[in-house]
């Protein structure tokens, strides 16, 4: 192996572990809120996620989502750049009980569907004793 060609291989391999430790861009997905007596709606835009990528947790009133992709970069030097690929994070404080339950996901074409039924007021009667 020549000098040069060591010299390439070093470049490459720095570039590759430089390109490896930059930190990825974290985006706030789209969402659209539907709502009606009996549940929420949430879509959200998430290009490039799997299910596997995707995390969803509730804890007390706070709705949290998150995900990462792994859409590569083709080789070659990047010459113009619309699209940034990285990943996803987004918060909601819920402000009326849901049945955690009853929650459902679903994540099909880069969209994910999540379901946040309302939870049903307890209703009891109170018998009224008199002395």
């Amino acid at each position: 192996m020549s000098v040069s060609e060591l010299l390439k291989t070093e470049e490459k391999a720095a570039t590759e572990q430089e390109r490896a430790e930059r930190p990825r861009p974290t985006y706030t997905p789209s969402t659209d809120l539907y709502s009606n007596e009996e549940e929420h709606l949430l879509v959200l835009d998430l290009p490039g996620v799997k299910e596997s990528d995707l995390e969803i947790s509730l804890e007390k009133d706070e709705l949290r989502i998150s995900a990462k992709t792994s859409a590569s970069e083709p080789k070659g030097n990047l010459r113009y750049s619309e699209y940034g690929t990285g990943d996803y994070k987004r918060t909601f404080l819920l402000s009326e009980p849901v049945d955690e339950d009853k929650i459902s996901a679903v994540l099909k074409n880069g969209v994910l569907q999540l379901k946040l039924p309302r939870k049903k007021p307890l209703s009891r009667k109170i018998e009224v004793k008199t002395n």
